[in-house]
This record gives structure tokens, sequence and C-alpha cells, in this order.
């Protein structure tokens, strides 16, 4: 079986359950804020904490409105339109600050935040072989959406599951098919604008549309001996990921691919 979790609380549910029989599962009544383990949430790409409070250069007990004005003002100052600046580092930028505000701006998730920060708690899967992303694989159109947040024109899903049979192949090695193994997918979502909470025609940032396009995470955990060619199809409908945001996709179907023996990873 494949689990999907969006929530610490979910996975110790599931384990908890003796009669689990569907090929993946997907609680409903997971709390919305964590859709995912907020734990990659929290992390760079080497695996340490963000301070996102540093980020916005304000204190740890900083009062929701000082979190607000914070996100605006930088939001501000780095948006491409008034800053003209294009390039993937001030992308990166931007998407740092919404990540910081999408953290820092709801309460239970703060909370949870602030107590890996405080006690400087490792990832929960340390002793979980985590996949690296470079063998997580898109399909083409789901790899344009990533990173133009654009579909092409004229393709279909039904035209990416009958060339390519799904959205994404995760690869994983001998090792990590025999112990398990977690990875981390990026899904193209939609966030309410926290500049104008969707309220404001000629807001700058969402350009009065009242939304804005970003990037979520969903957590795949392969148990172990999970065998090569498996298949999951994922019901995005049924995953809201947080109070501001929802994922683009109505669905996706990801496949497990064993790696040779002898194969460089």
């Amino acid at each position: 079986m494949i689990f999907l979790y969006r929530s610490s609380r979910a996975k110790q549910r599931a384990l908890a359950s003796s009669n689990i029989t569907p090929d993946y599962l997907l609680y409903k009544d997971a709390p919305k804020t964590h859709y995912k383990d907020m734990e990659s949430e929290y992390l760079d790409n080497e695996g340490n904490i963000i301070d996102y409070y540093s980020v916005f250069e304000i204190p740890y007990n900083a009062e929701p409105h000082a979190i607000r004005n914070a996100f605006r003002t930088l939001i501000k100052q780095h948006h491409p339109d008034i800053s003209h600046d294009y390039s993937n580092d001030n992308t990166d930028l931007i998407d740092l600050i919404i990540r910081a505000y999408r953290v820092l701006a709801d309460t239970e998730t703060r909370k949870d935040y602030d107590r890996y920060l405080f006690k400087n708690v490792q990832l929960r899967y340390s002793t979980t072989l985590v996949i690296p992303r470079r063998r997580v694989k898109y399909s083409a159109s789901l790899n344009e959406l990533l990173k133009a947040n654009l579909k092409p024109r004229g393709i279909k899903r039904k035209d990416i599951l009958l060339n390519f049979g799904q959205d994404i192949e995760i690869l994983v090695t001998p090792e990590e098919g025999r112990r398990g193994a977690v990875a981390y997918i990026e899904l193209p979502s939609r966030m309410t604008c926290p500049l104008c909470s969707g309220r404001n025609p000629q807001c700058h940032v969402c350009r009065g549309m009242g939304r804005i396009h970003t990037t979520s995470h969903l957590e795949v955990s392969i148990p172990p001996h999970t065998e090569s060619g498996t298949v999951i199809d994922v019901d995005l409908l049924k995953i809201r990921p947080d109070r501001f945001t929802s994922f683009r996709a109505r669905g996706i179907r990801i496949r497990i691919s064993r790696l040779p023996d002898n194969s460089a990873v």
C-alpha cells in the first residue's frame, strides 16, 4: 500500500488502524492547515530549519498585524512588476516570502512551526530514506505548470496519461524499495492573495484576480517492498492544502519505478 499523509496525526491514526485495505489512504478529517507533513515546509533543500521570523525581520512574539505588514512590505519590494527583477533568485525569494506568510499567518501552523524552530527538531523522517527531488519526474505538461503556472495549449490531461502513463514518476533505488522511503511532490496551486484577500481589483500583487499562483507539497510515503510499477491515483479535490490554498489539478497519477541495482543515483 502507498500512504499519502497530510498530517502527522493522520499518519498516527493510520498506523493505529488494523483493518486498512485501500491501495492508498487520504484522510478527509486531517486538519486543513496540515494537508501534508508540514515539516518539509519548514526546511530548506539541505534539511535545515528556516527561520521565517528572520525572513520577515520580526520578533518571535510578533502579532498577526506585524506579520501581515512584513509580508506586504516584502512582496511590494520584490514583486517583478515593481522591482523589474525577473531573475530566478528573485522568484525563489518571492516563493520564500509566500511560504513564510503561509506558515506564520495561520495560528495552528505557526504553533507547530514554533515547536520545531525553538526545539530545533530535525525532520521526523531522519531515520527514513528521503528520495531526492531529482528522482521525482514530472510529465511534460505538469512540469510546465510548475515552471510557468500555465498549461500548454492543446494539451489535455487524458493525452498526457495516454502518452506517459502517469503525471509523476518516482524512481526508487533497490535499498529504498526494501526499506521504504518518503518523497515530496511539488504541485501547482492557487492561493488567496495575502495582500488584498481577493477584495481589491487594483491590487498589484494578484492583478485584481484575487488569487496568486504558487506551489504546494504533497508527501508520499512508500512502504517497504513496494512493487515496481505500482500506480496510485490521488483525488486532489478531497485535499484542501490550507485555508489560503487549493490545488490547481483535480487529480494526479503517480507511478513507483524501481531503479536497477547498478544505476547511478
